[in-house]
């Protein structure tokens, strides 16, 4: 029986031990997790670490999990900041009389990534001095110090000191090594030494689905969609529970503009992650810019309440404005402006704002509400905010009020700022806007550039610069008949399509009419102005003045001196503009 009872015993010892060791959390376990953006499962392992067997090699692993946690612009918050540097004086604090030199590098780090360059660079050299710049992992980390934030850091020195601590491994089997490099090239904007690292972090055959990600980044940020595609293709093959790769397919997708698949793919980044209000508020951007604001506002409001982040809302007006629902979007947008600090403003969060004060349907205010989205998309302007068309939006907003000089004058600005210049459509626009408020002479002038930069492949502004010129003269007879080269070369530059398009007929049918009355008055030519008209009414059968000019000439009398005005439905009010 004791036997029995002997071997029962060292049975369960045998199962608890094999349970535990089943159970137990490596460091490799956490900076997997890590490398996976799965922050609270690295968190929980390295915390643990950290508690149940405290060591020089745990506590740096802490602190190097709370430097990693940086906000999307690069910068780690002054809260992880203090919880690295505790984490590293613990680490050092094990051996007084010899610190660990890892956690000594972790501290120095902290330093840097707080704006202390100069006191890092002391502690970094002073710690490569006494490990006799023969210990590679902490020459290695020092140089990913200086690569680790995209906010503060040092491509150079990153470089310098990665290669150094390269060059006293014997075998070189780390792919962070490379890793770290190709991101301190990616900050230089060296796609081509980024990838050769990677490359070389790749052929270890560790961390792939990392390093795939990274080539695609690589192969993204140089505008290269479909080799980007293909990396984060590959990331996922290597490991389909990899979020990161997801997430950048969902960015590469909204780029193309397929933002069905972008909208699947910031869903399967969400599902692939925690789900944590930081990886749901992450996701919420994703469904934003593929444009699935109803999938991005459902979310938002899973976690709206508890958020304390004042980005919600942003992120909740700016959904708003592209739904429609216009004045919450303004308090929401306004209330973020009013919360958030400073330096988190955005200019597009200005032209955002003027994008929903010109959607509120309030008649009431709209006067005042149409000033305020002026003056805030003109605000986004000056900030150099590129995301949106305002000046576009502006002028709209003109254009629906009716209020062509104000619709010149943004034009002239736009065109007088623009570093490229106004183009062809500009120009037009321009003279279009001048033709309305009744401006002729500098719509003339103007007509005249569109007519220069379009090069004859549109042709109706020939017409619209002859209708100025008339109409510049008021009630001042023309007796050269000025427009006539205008409407000649309308006549001979168009194409036999152009003329057999019916939309083009009443201003091929305008034009011959105004060159029959020149011909009759002022060549003194009745056959020719018969000819002329006559082509006019075919055109258009309605022209009642090439009627009247017939009628005139076969009763033997003679018209009225001077030109003649474009026919009323072409006034400067309106009119159509057909694109040939």
């Amino acid at each position: 029986m004791n036997k029995i009872l002997k071997s029962l015993a060292v049975a369960a010892v045998a199962v608890l031990a094999l349970s535990f060791h089943t159970m137990a959390q490596t460091v490799q376990d956490g900076l997997r997790n890590l490398d996976a953006e799965r922050y609270n499962a690295a968190e929980t392992i390295f915390k643990q670490l950290a508690s149940t067997a405290p060591s020089a090699e745990n506590y740096y692993s802490l602190g190097y999990f709370y430097l990693n946690l940086q906000d999307e612009d690069g910068k780690v918050s002054s809260e992880n900041l203090e919880k690295a540097k505790d984490a590293f004086t613990k680490g050092t604090a094990l051996d007084a009389k010899k610190p660990d030199p890892l956690n000594r590098v972790g501290l120095a780090t902290v330093k840097l990534l707080s704006g202390d360059r100069a006191g890092a660079k002391a502690d970094f050299d002073l710690i490569k001095k006494d490990t006799k710049n023969k210990n590679a992992d902490v020459i290695f980390r020092i140089g990913e110090a200086y690569s680790l934030s995209a906010k503060v850091n040092d491509p150079a020195e990153a470089v310098t000191n990665i290669q150094a601590a390269l060059d006293l491994q014997k075998v070189k089997n780390n792919p962070d090594y490379y890793i770290a490099i190709a991101k301190a090239y990616l900050i230089k904007n060296d796609g081509g030494a980024a990838m050769t690292a990677l490359e070389n972090a790749a052929n270890m055959g560790q961390k792939l689905a990392k390093i795939k990600t990274l080539m695609g980044r690589v192969w993204y940020q140089g505008k290269q969609y479909q080799k980007a595609e293909g990396f984060f293709n590959e990331a996922i093959a290597a490991d389909p529970e990899y979020a990161p790769a997801y997430y950048y397919l969902s960015l590469l997708y909204t780029t193309f503009g397929k933002f069905n698949k972008a909208k699947e793919n910031a869903l399967l980044a969400l599902k692939k992650s925690e789900a944590t209000a930081a990886e749901k508020l992450r996701y919420i951007k994703l469904a934003f810019a593929s444009k699935d604001y109803d999938g991005a506002l459902s979310v938002l409001n899973e976690i709206f309440d508890a958020e304390k982040d004042p980005i919600k809302y942003r992120l909740k007006g700016y959904i708003q404005t592209e739904k429609g629902e216009c004045a919450d979007a303004v308090k929401n947008i306004t209330e973020f402006l009013n919360k958030a600090e400073k330096e988190r403003h955005l200019a597009s969060d200005w032209g955002m704002l003027g994008r929903a004060y010109a959607c509120i349907k309030d008649d009431a205010n709209k006067k005042l509400n149409d000033s305020l989205s002026i003056i805030n998309m003109d605000i986004a302007i000056e900030k150099g905010d590129s995301t949106f068309d305002y000046n576009g939006a502006i002028i709209n907003n003109y254009k629906v009020a009716k209020n062509w000089p104000k619709v010149a004058e943004r034009l002239e600005k736009y065109i007088s700022t623009s570093k490229k210049g106004g183009n062809a459509t500009d120009y037009y626009n321009l003279a279009d806007a001048y033709m309305r408020s009744r401006n002729f002479i500098k719509a003339d002038t103007v007509y005249s550039k569109a007519i220069e930069l379009y090069k004859d492949t549109w042709m109706f502004p020939y017409i619209q610069k002859a209708r100025a010129k008339q109409y510049a003269l008021g009630n001042t007879v023309d007796s050269t008949f000025s427009a006539a080269p205008l409407y000649e070369k309308y006549i001979t530059v168009s194409t036999d399509a152009m003329k057999a398009d019916t939309k083009n007929a009443k201003y091929f049918s305008e034009a011959y009419g105004y060159l029959g009355y020149k011909a009759l008055l002022v060549e003194k030519n009745p056959a020719k102005a018969t000819e002329y008209m006559n082509f006019a009414l075919k055109y258009d059968p309605t022209n009642t003045k090439a009627q009247q000019v017939l009628q005139s000439i076969n009763g033997g009398t003679t018209p009225p001196a001077g030109g003649t005005t474009p026919p009323n439905n072409n006034s400067p009010n309106g009119g159509a503009q057909p694109k040939n």
